[in-house]
């Protein structure tokens, strides 16, 4: 069984990352964290136009290329950037080597907490700081350090994973970006090789995508074995100025649209409008005091001495036209929530025994040409989805209470449905089956109400953790976020297609088989559940059933 639920799930993969990647790129609201406004039109348009063949803004996805600073742009830089809170708690991990730095500045006043003090040493301090706690050991050596601390490590003032305080709307950009044939860079002044062992999986953005500040290395052999050793030398500093030489230096090609926070980012930013054709250029503004934290000073912010967006920058942004995002104003939600707090659902038909028999018969003639398909089991039973979204975990006795009410109102298995054709969805040489059953008026209107009654507890999105488990391709969470999502309006009313999935074939066989005649047949509703959705969008695990009645 294991092998067989293996094998569904890499069919399963070429039809979703086909199907819904595509849906991100043509969904009706792709940026749903965004308030509707003149700054998410602005991102919109300029997507469309330089996306648009023929149109005279057209750019070739080669040329396609987004550059993103990463603290405060990607993710919350306050009080401190993240890389220094690991710097922090790497001098706390290596003090017991290190006895000297009992009387050392900024070491001596960091082990007893004291970190303003620490810092008044300024950028002195600060690199003394780096290059203690960064340097001396491989890369490979510290590219685990940063793995494990990364994943526990949280920030002192939410309590929340540092991984976990990534902009939601931020995220929904990146992959309407990536959807739309452009290739996304982080150009950051923090370390090059300490955000590249975690930023695909939380931005799904490549290691080589990756451009930062960074030490010097040297080769040498250790046991025989060829190493890179981290040296407590600076090599590059990717910041203001750096970051077009560093755009050039590693990507060769100027970006057409790049995204930052403050004046660190002011020459990026500069350099993108340089060049010719349509350019994009936008700026986050940090005025949020209830779900972030504000600073500037621009517009009367709290002052800042790192990641500062001050009145000068405002006014440069204003002069040459870039869009500047209003955090308070312009964004629905700031941070993604809690992964704990959120469940994706499938509400679902359960087919009779007439159904089954059908759905099963297709299943085995399609796995006698595809063995490696997946089978009609207890990891994959027959069912029509009737809505998938995101709802609070709290919630979900009161959207089961609500449900109920519609199932029982309904008479729903008195109702006779008519299975009208076979179809198929394609993926490469591939194809998922189906029985469709006409969409009927009683069938949309149970629907309708379905929705109805979830409506009040419906999330505009969540995060994949609101699955029973991830994909390894970050591209693929995504894509089926944005799915679950848009499923309304996308997959509802006049969309509807109401399908029993029956199996995965070559599509040439599958192409013979629609080609058979189909015999309509009816069959009615024998139940009712909600199933927490799994990888690939599967119905992987029961949370609430109901033997429906008349």
């Amino acid at each position: 069984m294991k092998t067989m639920r293996t094998q569904h799930l890499i069919v399963a993969a070429l039809v979703c990352a086909l199907a819904l990647t595509t849906t991100i790129a043509h969904a009706a609201d792709a940026l749903p964290s965004w308030n509707d406004g003149a700054v998410k039109q602005s991102v919109v348009e300029f997507v469309a136009k330089v996306t648009k063949e023929g149109g005279q803004d057209f750019v070739p996805p080669a040329e396609r290329i987004a550059v993103f600073d990463n603290d405060g742009t990607l993710w919350a830089e306050q009080p401190l950037p993240v890389q220094l809170y690991f710097a922090l708690d790497r001098v706390k991990a290596l003090a017991p080597q290190h006895p000297e730095w009992k009387t050392k500045e900024p070491f001596a006043s960091l082990l007893k907490g004291d970190l303003k003090t620490a810092l008044t040493g300024g950028d002195h301090a600060l690199l003394e700081l780096l290059m203690a706690t960064h340097a001396g050991n491989t890369t490979a050596e510290f590219e685990q350090i940063v793995k494990d601390w990364i994943a526990t490590a949280k920030h002192p003032k939410t309590g929340r994973l540092y991984t976990e305080m990534v902009y939601q709307p931020m995220l929904e950009l990146l992959a309407y970006l990536r959807a739309n044939g452009f290739k996304n860079y982080i150009v950051s002044g923090g370390g090059i090789e300490f955000m590249r062992p975690w930023t695909e999986k939380v931005y799904g953005i490549p290691p080589e995508q990756v451009i930062g500040s960074s030490i010097k290395t040297k080769f040498e052999l250790r046991d025989g074995k060829p190493v890179l050793v981290r040296l407590p030398q600076l090599n590059f500093n990717d910041d203001k100025a750096g970051k077009p030489v560093a755009i050039n230096q590693h990507i060769g090609r100027r970006p057409i649209a790049a995204f930052g926070n403050s004046v660190g980012d002011q020459q990026m930013l500069e350099y993108t409008q340089g060049g010719s054709g349509a350019r994009f250029e936008l700026l986050v503004l940090h005025d949020d005091a209830a779900r972030e934290f504000p600073y500037g000073p621009a517009r009367g912010l709290p002052n800042v001495k790192l990641g500062a967006f001050t009145p000068a920058l405002d006014e440069h942004a204003k002069k040459d036209g870039w869009t500047v995002v209003s955090m308070k104003d312009d964004w629905k939600s700031v941070f993604p929530a809690a992964q704990s707090e959120i469940t994706a659902i499938d509400i679902l038909l359960l087919p009779d025994a007439t159904m089954i028999q059908h759905a099963e018969a297709d299943n085995a003639r399609l796995l006698g040409v595809f063995p490696k398909g997946f089978a009609l089991d207890a990891a994959h039973h027959p069912h029509i989805t009737m809505l998938q979204c995101f709802v609070r975990t709290a919630d979900l006795d009161n959207v089961y209470a609500a449900e109920e009410k519609v199932f029982a109102a309904a008479n729903v298995n008195a109702m006779k449905l008519e299975a009208v054709k076979l179809y198929y969805i394609p993926a490469g040489a591939l194809g998922l089956a189906g029985i469709v059953a006409k969409p009927t008026p009683e069938l949309l209107k149970l629907q309708k109400d379905i929705i109805a009654a979830a409506k009040p507890f419906m999330l505009e999105t969540g995060p994949i953790g609101a699955f029973t488990a991830g994909h390894d391709n970050p591209a693929i969470d995504v894509a089926l976020i944005q799915y679950v999502s848009t499923f309304d309006p996308n997959a509802s009313g006049a969309k509807f297609n109401p399908h029993v999935s029956t199996g995965t074939a070559p599509k040439e066989y599958l192409d013979k088989m629609l080609a058979e005649p189909f015999k309509p047949f009816t069959f009615s509703p024998a139940g009712a559940a909600v199933y927490q959705l799994g990888p690939f969008g599967t119905a992987a695990k029961k949370l609430k059933e109901w033997e429906l009645k008349p």
